[in-house]
């Protein structure tokens, strides 16, 4: 597969991107990317350790002055090219498999999309310009910005991040808020304990145990690179991402929301919806012009307009503990003032593009007889008992599936009626 996605860099290390290979995308990256500074971090895979400096090599023999924040979530460099209103790259392939990596630029906390960096690469036309490299510490201020005004929450709370760049913050964060902490996997793992790292429920079984037998309040689980988070209920139940969004709408009083095209149709009960594309850019271009509260996306990304454009997993960890302690409600009874939500979804592996392209194709054909179409992003199917979503991912080779029933008789009806589709 391409390594130059439609909003980044990511490729299996060391056979799609290695240490020479990371050195010639960076030197591209600084070379397209305007202003001197640019903020950097990575995540703890084994791919992003292998090439960080020869990324930082890169950066710095094409003019840049570097501005090395070290091992962290993708929130510390983006926050600081948000505040600093300057450039920021992550080495990290966020909820991909352990065997990958990948490099994330951006520039005042939204993402830089490499049609550019591409064409630079390709020409091999780098600036020719020493820079300079120094060490800054970026944690505190970000830690201090998404707590402010938070005050004491004296919850009890369950936490894996899965081996990922989040193991040592979130338990720091949490702790300050005056949490009592429980670690599931609490050392960091380049091989995220042997699991894909997302948060979602076929990885939430441990954390959900742990919860009901510990009797804690809530449990969250964040990605590999730290912008996404789950929530496990205090009986042990995961939520459901929409269920979420319900919640943060209604008790942080959000109005204007930005959702992508697999987002559950509930949420238009709630809020002002305008349906997007999938992907970061696509909801942080949105939310830089402050006329959304709320972006949000069915991997459980959620983005707080008030705070920045940026997806982050830690902010709406805080968010949600906040809210728990403001209402002195559980969050299973939270997540019973809200519709119960028949969604689900089913990824599609393909070995290369001619034959996930094929399988599009014959998807298309098909899917057109049961609804009204849509093509906001890939093939949305609209009819009387849900939706049904078809799309390319733009970071693995798959093709993902996405469908919703209006209760359960109708959500069974529009699972026999995918399963047709994509057999």
């Amino acid at each position: 597969m391409e390594i130059f996605k439609e909003y980044d860099i990511r490729g299996l290390y060391p056979q799609e991107i290695d240490e020479e290979k990371a050195y010639k995308i960076s030197r591209a990256i600084a070379t397209s990317l305007k202003g001197k500074k640019i903020f950097l971090g990575y995540d703890n895979r084994v791919g992003s350790l292998a090439i960080k400096d020869y990324v930082k090599k890169g950066l710095v023999e094409s003019g840049k002055e570097v501005v090395d924040l070290g091992l962290g979530p993708i929130m510390i460099p983006v926050f600081a090219s948000f505040i600093e209103k300057t450039n920021g790259l992550c080495i990290t392939a966020s909820h991909n498999p352990a065997k990958y990596t990948g490099l994330l630029p951006y520039n005042k906390g939204v993402t830089v999309t490499p049609e550019k960096i591409k064409k630079v690469y390709e020409k091999n036309r780098f600036t020719e310009k020493i820079g300079d490299l120094i060490e800054e510490d970026y944690y505190e201020r970000y830690i201090s910005y998404i707590t402010k005004n938070i005050g004491k929450l004296n919850l009890k709370i369950g936490i894996d991040s899965m081996g990922g760049s989040t193991t040592s913050i979130a338990s720091d964060i949490f702790k300050r808020l005056n949490c009592k902490v429980r670690l599931l996997h609490a050392k960091p793992d380049s091989n995220f304990y042997g699991k894909t790292p997302e948060p979602i429920k076929e990885n939430a079984s441990e954390l959900e145990h742990m919860v009901k037998k510990e009797k804690l309040d809530v449990g969250m689980q964040f990605d590999a690179d730290g912008d996404r988070v789950a929530f496990v209920d205090e009986n042990g139940k995961f939520v459901d991402p929409m269920i979420i969004t319900m919640i943060f709408i209604r008790y942080l009083k959000l109005e204007n929301v930005v959702a992508t095209v697999a987002c559950s149709s509930h949420l238009e009960e709630f809020a002002k919806i305008t349906y997007s594309k999938v992907g970061r850019p696509n909801i942080e271009k949105k939310l830089v012009n402050k006329k959304f509260d709320l972006g949000v996306e069915t991997a459980s990304h959620y983005y707080f307009a008030k705070y920045f454009p940026f997806s982050d997993g830690l902010l709406g960890g805080v968010l949600l503990a906040s809210i728990l302690n403001k209402t002195k409600k559980k969050l299973s009874q939270l997540v019973n003032e809200f519709p119960k939500v028949y969604f689900d979804s089913v990824s599609l592996p393909f070995e290369n593009e001619s034959k996930r392209t094929t399988k599009m194709k014959e998807i298309e054909k098909e899917a057109v007889k049961y609804g009204k179409i849509e093509r906001i992003d890939g093939i949305k199917v609209i009819n009387e008992q849900g939706f049904m979503l078809f799309r390319k991912s733009n970071t693995e080779p798959i093709l993902r599936v996405y469908y919703e029933g209006k209760d359960e008789e109708s959500y069974k009806k529009i699972k026999d009626t995918v399963n047709s589709i994509i057999r």
